[in-house]
């Protein structure tokens, strides 16, 4: 299987948070194909799996406008042009809950489909500590809970959140952590 070849690539901002790229490629039957793709050529977000002191998970419950409904999610967010993916997500993980760690662990990074050029970037907190106040954009609105590792097991096979990609790359570390292995 070849590579298409990318042609051309240009985006357009709807607003602050949302982007399309309209990216046309030369198949290697030489047909011209344009797509549509959810994002900016170079977004980046960034979501972590935040543990207390006791391993309760924080997270973030908030409507989702996609699936029309209340979550359960993980602490998530954009990460600014030219800024370190784990600064990024810890900023998100401040700002969203006012919780903060030092104890950080890179996970792991995904796309969520073959259709977007959002590339997600995936952390463990250990350690979290509520350490200030939320500090929500004009249109969160997030309620913080503390919830088992399980409970975050469930939310993500019960579709109860995004980012679930975070579970799969945290779930023997979670089952270890669960059992009193860290």
């Amino acid at each position: 299987m070849k590579s298409w070849r990318l042609i051309s690539a240009e985006e357009t901002a709807l607003d602050q948070w949302q982007s399309f790229t309209r990216k046309t490629f030369l198949k290697p039957n030489g047909v011209k194909r344009p797509f549509h793709i959810w994002g900016g050529v170079n977004d980046m977000s960034g979501a972590v799996i935040a543990l207390t002191p006791d391993n309760l998970v924080v997270i973030a419950e908030q409507f989702r406008p996609g699936p029309n409904k209340v979550m359960l999610e993980l602490p998530a967010g954009f990460i600014d042009p030219g800024e370190d993916p784990k600064a990024g997500t810890m900023r998100e993980l401040l700002e969203e809950t006012g919780y903060a760690s030092d104890d950080v662990e890179f996970l792991g990074a995904s796309h969520w489909t073959a259709y977007e050029n959002l590339e997600s970037h995936y952390f463990l907190a250990r350690d979290c500590r509520k350490v200030a106040n939320q500090s929500l954009d004009p249109d969160e609105l997030i309620n913080v809970k503390l919830i088992t590792i399980d409970e975050l097991i469930d939310n993500a096979t019960n579709d109860l959140m995004c980012d679930k990609a975070a579970i799969l790359f945290a779930y023997e570390k979670l089952k270890k952590i669960k059992e009193g292995n860290n």
